[in-house]
């Protein structure tokens, strides 16, 4: 056996090196093969394609009638089945394990999506469920280790404490009671489905005609508070823009003339202007010309023009 081996490996060198000198000898062969036999080639590999497809299917079909045949049988015997299923799973538990591992990588979104069907259609019987898993993990020594840290037990006490204060000052106040509460996800998803369906289906005339007859109309007083209320924040938009613009291009000549103004009233024995918002109010005044409402623009009668004018001695603050 020995002696045959060195025979062995001395001819696979040989015919290599022969192999290797015939291909350098001729080196465009196999391409002109191919130019000379290019449809025979592809011919054949249709051919292997179809056979190779057809052997597929067959092993397909082969697979899904022995797999039908179980099912069949299991469904005729239950119980010789689950008793089967048992000494299978006594006889070899690693391999019982790791098929069912192998099983749900294999088909995990589909088992996610049943999961979820099956919690959006009964949310109270999932959550039950998953206090009873909870229940059973515990009895059986298996509760989770996690415990929370010095910080994030504080956090949580402050967490408590803030929603206690609240809940005392919305008392005293006279409102009613907090109404929001948590809701899992399998709620969120059979909420999300019926509102799906409440508004994915089709509605007749007779449908329609009662839906607007339980409309009842705007009363007009609140309709003309609404157009009276768009239309000064309107003016609030343009006159602010315009403001903007203006105090951009004459700061220094507001900021110039408000100190003069400061200078003369101090040596008159009276208070300095704000340095901060009288530049801006000067720019307010200039850009109010024109409007009709333009004494919605004030700083009592609008939160967002009071801040447009306090913005400079915001900043002033925050920098000091």
């Amino acid at each position: 056996m020995s002696d045959a081996q060195p025979d062995n490996d001395e001819s696979a060198a040989r015919r290599a090196a022969q192999r290797k000198a015939w291909n350098d000898a001729h080196p465009n062969y196999y391409a002109e093969y191919r130019d000379r036999n290019r449809e025979q080639i592809r011919r054949k590999n249709r051919q292997y394609m179809r056979e190779q497809a057809k052997r597929e299917r067959d092993e397909k079909e082969r697979r899904q009638k022995g797999i039908d045949r179980a099912k069949a049988w299991a469904k005729e015997h239950p119980e010789e089945r689950q008793q089967a299923r048992e000494r299978y799973k006594q006889k070899h538990p690693d391999a019982y394990k790791q098929a069912q591992r192998d099983y749900y990588y294999r088909n995990r979104e589909a088992i996610a999506e049943r999961r979820r069907a099956r919690e959006a259609a009964d949310p109270d019987k999932a959550n039950e469920a998953r206090r009873r898993a909870v229940d059973r993990a515990r009895a059986a020594g298996r509760e989770s280790t996690w415990l929370p840290t010095p910080d994030q037990r504080a956090t949580y006490r402050q967490r408590e404490n803030e929603a206690r204060r609240m809940a005392r000052r919305r008392a005293r106040a006279g409102l009613p009671e907090r109404q929001l509460h948590r809701v899992h996800a399998p709620e969120r998803r059979h909420n999300d489905a019926a509102a799906d369906a409440f508004f994915a289906q089709e509605r007749t005339g007779e449908d329609i005609v009662l839906i607007r007859a339980q409309d009842e109309p705007t009363p007009p007083d609140l309709v003309h508070a609404l157009q009276e209320r768009s239309e000064n924040r309107r003016v609030v938009r343009e006159i602010l823009a315009i403001a903007e613009e203006y105090f951009a291009d004459h700061e220094v000549e507001l900021r110039a003339r408000v100190a003069e103004v400061s200078r003369a009233r101090f040596r008159g024995g009276m208070l300095p202007l704000d340095v901060y918002t009288e530049p801006r109010r000067h720019a307010l005044e200039f850009a109010s010309r024109g409007y009709l409402r333009a004494s919605v623009a004030s700083p009592t009668s609008s939160l967002t023009v009071f801040r447009w004018l306090t913005m400079a001695r915001l900043w002033a603050s925050q920098r000091l």
